[in-house]
């Protein structure tokens, strides 16, 4: 027999009854002649029970003992009505104050950017004014230590820890940076970083101005003491807590082809070529022959000693 072919006969070469057609060499363990019979009055029995108990006998039971007129209670349905209503009118009610009130707090916010930018201008003023008032000490008192030979070798000694300090203005030759961000169209989006210039590009820079041999730095006319903190605040940097607008002018007094040669070779100098190469930042990097930076109006003395005292 070829694969495939089942028995069409009896063993005695007769033909086999009709509606006993499947194979007679069942494996062992299958059905037996009986079992379509068995099946099918087997499965009318179980659509009979379906479709005379369609219902649980436990949720019959339920249904009657809640008897044929009693309906579903209805405080809950009362109860989730009146909560929803409540929750409506609450809605309702502040939508209606927010639209009220909308304009009196686009008023308040209008208001205090006025207040911010007038406190702001009036802080210039002041550190302005603070700065010039220094200025008037400083040739005051140097008029005065002029006037003796002592009073000559201390003013000396002052200019020098003055130019240390950032507390006396400062001119001479030197070095500026102009940096800035990355063009607009190789600059990332949303709060990307790629391609903008970050609080920790100028603190690189400065701690390479510093290490190459810079006497005074200043970003933007701030002067840096050791006391400045340059920081970020959402996109902006802040030197002092007083924000920069770009592009960041970073000034170094000291000898410009020294400083420049040396800042190169810095790792604030690496940092900022590897901007511009891979981020494409703008660097232009220019050696003034003479740069006056500011005091720094907002260092307050908190202790003296003498020289050589302990």
């Amino acid at each position: 027999m070829a694969r495939g072919e089942s028995v069409t006969s009896t063993a005695d070469g007769k033909k086999p009854p009709a509606g006993s057609d499947r194979p007679t060499n069942a494996r062992t363990g299958a059905w037996t002649d009986s079992y379509p019979e068995f099946r099918r009055n087997d499965s009318m029995s179980l659509m009979r029970e379906l479709v005379t108990h369609a219902l649980d006998d436990g949720y019959a039971a339920a249904a009657a003992r809640r008897g044929p007129n009693r309906s579903r209670p209805r405080r809950g349905i009362g109860a989730t009505v009146v909560v929803l209503v409540v929750f409506g009118l609450m809605l309702a009610v502040a939508a209606v104050q927010t639209r009220h009130f909308a304009p009196e707090v686009e008023k308040e916010k209008a208001d205090l950017i006025v207040r911010i930018r007038a406190e702001a201008a009036r802080n210039d003023r002041l550190r302005t004014r603070a700065g010039a008032l220094q200025e008037e000490v400083s040739g005051l008192q140097s008029d005065i230590l002029a006037s003796t030979t002592t009073g000559k070798d201390l003013s000396a000694q002052l200019d020098a820890l003055e130019v240390i300090a950032g507390t006396g203005r400062v001119r001479g030759p030197g070095l500026r940076l102009t940096i800035d961000d990355a063009p607009d169209d190789q600059v990332s989006g949303g709060d990307g970083a790629e391609g903008r210039i970050l609080d920790i590009d100028l603190q690189q820079t400065v701690n390479g101005l510093w290490a190459a041999g810079a006497e005074a730095v200043s970003v933007n006319g701030e002067r840096l003491t050791a006391m400045t903190a340059i920081r970020g605040a959402d996109k902006s940097i802040t030197v002092d807590y007083r924000p920069l607008a770009r592009p960041y002018v970073v000034e170094a007094i000291g000898d410009p082809k020294a400083l420049e040669a040396r800042f190169t070779e810095s790792p604030g100098g690496e940092w900022l070529l590897n901007l511009k190469a891979v981020q494409h930042i703008r660097l232009d990097t220019k050696t003034v022959d003479e740069l006056s930076l500011p005091a720094d109006s907002g260092t307050t003395l908190r202790y003296a000693r003498r020289e050589g005292a302990q």
